[in-house]
């Protein structure tokens, strides 16, 4: 992974696996990336936040 020195943080690179991380769902139980990849195959979104 690439890191930049302005943010600090790094962006993956073609065919880099996604670090597992959980995010509340839509009833606001806290869902991992694991646990959705392990029911069906998942596409993933990244918007940038400074609009």
């Amino acid at each position: 992974m690439e890191t930049t020195a302005a943010t600090g943080t790094g962006k993956p690179g073609i065919g880099d696996l996604a670090p597992d991380f959980s995010v509340p769902d839509s009833n606001g139980h806290l869902t991992s990336l694991q646990e959705l990849v392990d029911q069906k195959p998942i596409v993933l979104l990244f918007y940038r936040g400074d609009w």
